[in-house]
């Protein structure tokens, strides 16, 4: 269970506080739509992990010494791969910065951009800008539990000449607290909306 609680590093407004109390309570009352919410959240976490094994096949790595307690690994289109979707040449025109939590071998933190625009049919089917890039920092929460803390995306790009799929997101996440196997909705609900940052 989460609890927006500012936007542009601004407090939300009375009406923003109400909409988000409104959101808690639709996900208390309808627990599918919990579940499957949840759900995006891991599965969003099985994709980077999915990707993080495809890294040696897409990208030529290299150790770039370290930072903190972290390997910093550098990364860079692999000229052998053969791209096989709209995803893959996307994902292949990016390189950047990996960190890897030295002991742990867990993903501390990506930092990547396009290193050139990407064009479907010519620009006609659709098109990724070179300005794109992306960043997440990810940090242990409590002992082997990793979450993403902090992520900031900027797409800029359309599809079929017309439909903008630009995106903006800077997002902080914090506050992870264990709780009981056994919490309720109801409960978890409670928490978020009685926690003060």
């Amino acid at each position: 269970m989460h609890r927006l609680i500012a936007v542009d590093g601004k407090p939300l407004s009375s009406g923003e506080q109400s909409a988000e109390d409104k959101r808690i309570t639709y996900l208390v009352n309808h627990p599918g739509d919990f579940r499957r919410e949840a759900q995006g959240r891991k599965d969003d976490e099985a994709r980077m992990a999915d990707l993080l094994r495809e890294l040696p096949r897409l990208f030529l790595l290299q150790n770039a010494g370290s930072e903190g307690d972290c390997t910093r690994i550098t990364f860079a289109p692999n000229p052998q791969f053969q791209e096989a979707s709209f995803q893959d040449r996307v994902v292949h025109a990016m390189s950047g910065v990996l960190l890897i939590h030295t002991s742990d071998k867990r993903l501390c933190g990506i930092d990547a951009h396009l290193d050139h625009g990407v064009e479907f049919g010519f620009g006609l089917l659709g098109k990724v800008s070179d300005q794109s890039h992306f960043s997440i920092a990810r940090q242990e929460v409590s002992p082997g539990e990793w979450k993403t803390t902090k992520i900031r995306v900027h797409v800029d790009g359309s599809i079929l000449l017309m439909k903008s799929v630009s995106r903006d997101e800077d997002s902080s996440h914090f506050g992870f607290k264990p709780v009981a196997r056994d919490l309720t909705l109801s409960q978890a609900a409670a928490m978020v909306r009685s926690t003060t940052f």
